[in-house]
């Protein structure tokens, strides 16, 4: 039986997490799928890259799996993957690093975007918040340093969902 050309041309990856037992259990610094580079022992000008696909928490540490950059110039023989300790690598930073969705997304915003987030205009939202719809450390809060005379807030985009779930006849705001 034949494949198709499509599906010849993928590859399957299997990832590998190996935890010893009785040992100190730490986090890894990096994660399945970033990019790391590392610094060439032979020549500490040039640096080496690659992306995690695997990794194991050893005696010594976490050690990492990295198939190396295609375009490596410095990859002269014919290897494509690398071990390397945890304390030899550092995270390069790129559009597909699995680190940002890891974070999740902050709790509070600044006016523009909550009022975006909210699907509501800026002025609208403030025009709330002078009503009496939000709370004061609940729904918003001024970050602005004491003194200044200039609010600077921020929303608790969440929160404030929630208060605008409630029909405008059920709510409790301030006439005038």
């Amino acid at each position: 039986m034949s494949r198709p050309p499509s599906q010849m041309q993928t590859r399957d990856q299997v990832w590998l997490i190996a935890i010893p037992k009785r040992q100190a259990f730490t986090q890894p610094q990096f994660h399945f799928g970033e990019r790391v580079k590392w610094q060439v022992r032979d020549n500490l000008q040039n640096w080496q890259s690659g992306q995690i696909v695997g990794m194991q928490f050893t005696v010594t540490g976490w050690q990492y799996f990295v198939e190396l950059d295609r375009n490596n110039l410095l990859t002269t023989d014919l290897a494509v993957s690398t071990s390397m300790a945890e304390q030899y690598l550092r995270l390069v930073k790129d559009a597909a690093s699995v680190r940002d969705y890891l974070q999740g997304e902050p709790e509070w915003f600044f006016t523009e975007p909550a009022a975006f987030k909210l699907g509501i205009s800026a002025e609208q939202l403030r025009k709330l918040r002078r009503k009496g719809l939000f709370k004061n450390g609940h729904h918003y809060r001024d970050i602005s340093v004491p003194g200044s005379g200039l609010p600077r807030w921020q929303w608790h985009v969440e929160r404030c969902v929630k208060a605008l779930e409630i029909p405008p006849e059920k709510r409790s705001i301030r006439k005038g």
